[in-house]
């Protein structure tokens, strides 16, 4: 999940569908690591734990129709690592962070979200993070009804992590 030779990374303009999220997955995966890269940092490994963590996380916020980082019933990014085997015992130690994006229309794609991500500090700091190895991806065309007003999308989570044992 790496850039091509020219830098382009394959459906980075594409909108989400219930068909196509696998192919969506990639597309933010490549265009981070082509950040990180840019800026001569490792690019991230995937990680199926925190894939599924991440998705999970997202189809809660689209079908919940809400949009944090804590889910309605008190959730956080560590306990949905825990609960995907990614923290997977007590004496580990990690590091993670947490990117959270929605848009709607053109704004939905893995490329606009990539750019709105890396406009904001935090979200661009947690790309960047030297300290990353792994990451996931969790995405859905559903965005939630009160914040879309109805029109198509895409919502997004991505995790980052390391462990340390």
């Amino acid at each position: 999940m790496v850039p091509a030779a020219n830098g382009s990374c394959p459906d980075e303009r594409a909108a989400p569908t219930r068909s196509n999220a696998e192919l969506i997955r990639v597309a933010v995966v490549c265009l981070v690591n082509r950040e990180r890269i840019r800026r001569h940092e490792a690019p991230l490994r995937w990680s199926g734990r925190i894939t599924r963590a991440a998705q999970l996380h997202t189809e809660s916020m689209a079908f919940g129709d809400y949009f944090g980082h804590i889910g309605p019933a008190g959730s956080t990014p560590p306990a949905r690592l825990r609960q995907a085997g990614y923290i997977y015992s007590p004496d580990l130690g990690y590091e993670i962070g947490e990117n959270l994006g929605w848009g709607t229309l053109s704004l939905g794609t893995p490329a606009a979200m990539l750019a709105a991500w890396m406009a904001s500090p935090g979200h661009r700091a947690n790309i960047l993070d030297a300290g990353f190895r792994d990451t996931g991806v969790g995405v859905s065309p559903n965005v939630p009804a009160s914040l879309s007003s109805g029109q198509p999308g895409g919502i997004y989570t991505q995790d980052f992590g390391v462990t340390i044992s």
